[in-house]
């Protein structure tokens, strides 16, 4: 499904192409195998230093920061989902078999903590919001990666039973089985390709759906005003008030949290329990 006629012309009025092709035919159960095919599309056809991939339940609130000195900027998960705290993690194995298929080894990724669950894992990296120099390759790397693993019919969740919820609902048990692995791809493909990567601070890809759930807001959150939200399905009438209060207590300038309010509450859809995708990120 492409955007509507409005967003087209709002789009070309800032001189951006819009481009509506079925890139990915091999993984339609698995919507974030999306994101990974069209980043490849994009890195063969554009001219720009940098490419920046994102999820569409994002909003940027001001202008990021390239990684002038580096071919990455990424961001850490939220909590650990299907990332591997290492030998003897029940996914340390499909990440080594991945890193193979790679052509690199596990001790390439560095060791980081989730933004909120703090555990301690091998690099792994939020998919919501990945910078990288078109020239290094990395989006084509990430995709044929990706389809080795499809090939070699790897998923980190095979035969979990689960049934993820994520911004616009459930996903399916089949697509659930998938959960991860795009960004375990990317993650791979990044330092495969370069050791020049830079981790955005917390004002990037602020989590609103996690600080939500947690009650009281942890200090780091507020440190900065959010200059890129992933908003997942705080925006759905059930949680618009609750995503506003939040955006507010953040430092969000008014101005700011006035376009938001002009342009939610988003479509509902049914609203349950997020256990399961709070487990599964």
């Amino acid at each position: 499904m492409g955007v509507d006629r409005a967003t087209r012309r709002a789009l070309e009025g800032m001189d951006v192409e819009y481009v509506d092709q079925p890139l990915n035919t091999t993984c339609l159960e698995y919507a974030p195998a999306n994101r990974v095919f069209a980043g490849a599309w994009a890195e063969a056809h554009t001219a720009s230093d940098f490419l920046v991939v994102l999820d569409s339940d994002t909003l940027w609130f001001d202008e990021p920061q390239l990684p002038q000195d580096a071919d990455a900027a990424v961001r850490p998960v939220d909590v650990k989902g299907s990332a591997t705290r290492g030998p003897g993690d029940r996914f340390e194995d499909y990440w080594a078999r991945l890193a193979q298929l790679a052509g690199t080894s596990l001790d390439r990724l560095p060791r980081l903590r989730s933004t909120i669950g703090n555990e301690h894992i091998r690099a792994s990296y939020n998919a919501g919001l990945t910078v990288v120099r078109r020239g290094k390759g990395i989006l084509t790397r990430c995709a044929d990666l990706f389809s080795a693993s499809l090939a070699a019919g790897m998923r980190p969740y095979r035969g979990s039973g689960m049934n993820i919820f994520a911004s616009t609902g459930h996903v399916g048990q089949e697509g659930s089985e998938y959960w991860g692995s795009s960004q375990a791809a990317m993650t791979l493909a990044i330092w495969a390709t370069t050791d020049r990567v830079i981790h955005y601070p917390d004002h990037y890809n602020v989590p609103l759906h996690l600080i939500a759930a947690h009650g009281e807001i942890d200090p780091r959150w507020l440190s900065r005003p959010p200059v890129h939200l992933h908003y997942h399905w705080m925006f759905a009438p059930r949680q618009h008030e609750v995503a506003m209060e939040l955006l507010a207590k953040l430092g969000l300038s008014d101005d700011r949290q006035a376009w938001v309010r002009r342009r939610t509450p988003l479509a509902d859809h049914e609203q349950e329990s997020s256990r399961d995708a709070i487990a599964a990120r």
